[in-house]
């Protein structure tokens, strides 16, 4: 009897400590050899995911689910974190990624750049009255090789990369020849750039800006005729919206140039030279570079939300988490010529003869493409955003890709967001011209949104913008939406 009562007993402890909530721990000061207890935490979040993944296999979890809670500080990412149908919760037991109490966790996209000199020699190229405050650094390698970047911090604050006009003014082109594609601009007051490579032009069109890699710079007297590389030299001059405006009336297409030695003429800019490995920096007023924190991205994604319609993510959260430090390299790689909202143009072209087989007077076709975002969700549901924040990216920062539905998007921060805060839907896929209707026959790949917050919006029910601030947003649209 009394053998009876004490094996009761343990089946009543083993049940109840089944039922207690997991926490798992991650510290920068922690080890991923660690076993993630509050004394022995992981060092990275990867590491408590696959913790956590292993409670579920072997059906250890509670009712109160698991909590992966992260104490502060930057916790640099070397890859995606990626969220599979295996780290899935349940409603009565999901999984969250949680700041620790009154602390703030970032992860970061980036790569920290230190090791900052007084530039003394002379650099052919350099304006003069940027010598002498100057300063140089080393670009760090990554996997053995110098890394791209378009975009960097410095003590929290975006810099500007160099360009050749300051401020806000811009320049305006003089004419654009669409069968050349090429592109007339007045010459630039600065040193001889025939002999740049890398250098960019960035040009506003309609409700558009395009990125286009410069390819060749002709001085003919007081002007310059551009020509650009392939992909999207084809594009620009082919495609009939948004085109470069020409007008006597209310002043052509606004542009700059960038990214070239010559333009590092005011404090706040950068350049990077990537055939000698270092970049140039002129601070800002109290900046001080021994000690700055300088970061430039060294990934386009943080987080990767992914399964599959006949196996989907659920119940997986984030709470108090800060998303920063991504960049975006295709205009860097293939130019960026876009339709709207951020969606890029693969190809793009005027019809000779008008007309297709869903639309009769239509003039053109195109198709498009999708950016990047710092955090990417598809086939997934009950997903949750919580007092997070998304800082400092180069391109979307929350992305509902396809095939979601049930989330949540709840007082977050959206702040200085190179494209859209939050996008939503699937507005068309590569394969689909961009003109047609997007009507899957997969209903699974629909989606159904309630409590969410939105920028671009599409092919969605049940939207509903709650609590969330995006300070700066440059563009908020709402397409083909159902608003509740």
């Amino acid at each position: 009897m009394k053998i009876i009562k004490i094996c009761v007993l343990i089946l009543i402890i083993t049940i109840i400590s089944q039922q207690v909530e997991a926490q798992i721990y991650v510290s920068t000061q922690g080890s991923d050899k660690n076993n993630g207890t509050p004394d022995h935490p992981f060092a990275t979040p990867a590491a408590a995911l696959r913790k956590a993944r292993e409670i579920r296999r072997l059906h250890e979890f509670a009712n109160n689910g698991i909590h992966i809670i992260v104490k502060g500080g930057r916790y640099q990412f070397d890859e995606p974190l990626f969220v599979r149908p295996e780290d899935s919760g349940t409603p009565a037991s999901p999984t969250w990624i949680e700041a620790a109490p009154n602390e703030q966790p970032v992860f970061s996209g980036g790569i920290h750049i230190s090791g900052w000199k007084l530039l003394k020699e002379n650099i052919n190229g350099l304006p003069k009255n940027a010598k002498g405050k100057i300063w140089v650094a080393d670009v760090p390698l990554a996997t053995g090789n110098i890394f791209n970047f378009r975009q960097l911090w410095v003590n929290d604050k975006k810099a500007i990369r160099a360009k050749s006009e300051n401020g806000d003014t811009m320049s305006r082109i003089l004419s654009w020849d669409h069968a050349s594609q090429t592109c007339w601009i007045p010459k630039p007051n600065t040193a001889d750039l025939s002999k740049i490579t890398g250098m960019e032009m960035f040009i506003h069109q309609w409700w558009a800006i395009a990125i286009l890699r410069i390819k060749s710079f002709e001085v003919q007297g007081d002007s310059v005729k551009l020509s650009f590389y392939q992909p999207e030299s084809k594009i620009q001059s082919e495609h009939p919206w948004p085109a470069p405006w020409l007008s006597t009336k209310t002043g052509n297409s606004a542009f700059y140039l960038s990214n070239a030695l010559q333009f590092l003429d005011e404090p706040g800019e950068w350049y990077l030279d990537q055939l000698n490995k270092k970049i140039y920096y002129w601070p800002r007023q109290g900046e001080n570079m021994p000690s700055a924190d300088v970061v430039a991205p060294s990934l386009e994604t943080l987080i990767k939300i992914e399964g599959t319609a006949d196996n989907m993510v659920s119940n997986f959260y984030f709470k108090g988490i800060s998303f920063q430090h991504t960049g975006w390299l295709r205009p860097s790689q293939m130019g960026h010529v876009p339709l709207q909202a951020g969606m890029f143009l693969l190809d793009a072209y005027k019809l000779k003869i008008p007309g297709t087989a869903d639309k009769r007077g239509l003039e053109n076709q195109a198709w498009i493409g999708r950016p990047a975002a710092a955090v990417e969700i598809a086939f997934a549901h009950n997903t949750k955003f919580e007092n997070c924040s998304f800082k400092h990216l180069a391109s979307t920062g929350l992305d509902y890709k396809k095939g979601t539905h049930d989330d949540e998007i709840i007082g977050n921060l959206f702040k200085d967001i190179g494209g859209t805060a939050i996008q939503v839907g699937v507005f068309s896929d590569e394969a689909v011209e961009t003109h047609l209707p997007y009507d899957p026959s997969d209903e699974r790949i629909t989606i159904l949104f309630k409590d969410g917050s939105s920028r671009d919006i599409s092919d969605v029910d049940n939207a509903l913008i709650h609590h969330n601030l995006a300070s700066p947003v440059k563009k908020f649209y709402i397409c083909y939406a159902n608003i509740s």
